[in-house]
């Protein structure tokens, strides 16, 4: 028996795996993904190097499935409360305000998102596993053929629309300007016009 099968055979402690992602994204935000370690994500959350290999084949499965978490906990959240008898617009604001929100609660998560999709392990992730990725397209598609949202290609308008949260995210983050609910919704309404017929 090899050691890597050795290693997953051992007892998982959901601590120590906690612990592992906790510090995993602490140092990422400190360091850059080229700046950390197994060594040093393990010493920073008490564990042994061995330990990580329990849950994760290697620094790059790690800090993958770590994204892929943050992912999945966003859209769970975003996606709360929206159906399918609420006009496109209404969807489109609940999305663009549930985003803004999710991430302005966890900086730390928008700011690991950001750094891991310059890397080149994002040529790896299928945006389509991502429920919020694709109901987003649906609407934008909708919206298209209904003649409500300009007929621009989906990443065109997935820019204008989307990515302007997270420069006000970093201007919330560095004082630069206060994003309280007023200036939440004025900037979703801002972005929907960018996009919209």
């Amino acid at each position: 028996m090899n050691v890597y099968l050795r290693i997953i055979m051992r007892t998982r402690d959901q601590k120590k795996y906690n612990a592992v992602v906790k510090s995993s994204i602490e140092l990422t935000n400190k360091l850059g993904f080229s700046g950390i370690s197994i060594s040093k994500i393990a010493k920073q959350a008490k564990v042994s190097p061995a330990t990580i290999y329990i849950y994760f084949k290697n620094k790059e499965d790690l800090l993958t499935v770590i994204y892929h978490n943050i992912r999945k906990k966003a859209e769970k959240s975003v996606l709360t409360n929206i159906d399918a008898n609420m006009s496109i617009e209404e969807r489109f604001n609940a999305i663009w305000i549930n985003s803004f929100s999710f991430y302005l609660s966890h900086p730390e998560y928008i700011q690991y998102r950001e750094q891991f999709e310059q890397t080149k392990m994002m040529k790896e992730v299928k945006t389509d596993e991502f429920e919020l990725n694709n109901y987003v397209i649906e609407i934008f598609t909708k919206g298209i053929k209904d003649k409500i949202i300009q007929d621009l290609p989906i990443p065109v308008l997935i820019s204008f629309a989307f990515i302007p949260i997270i420069t006000l995210l970093r201007f919330h983050f560095s004082d630069i300007q206060i994003m309280a609910e007023k200036e939440i919704i004025d900037a979703c309404k801002i972005a929907w016009k960018s996009i919209a017929i």
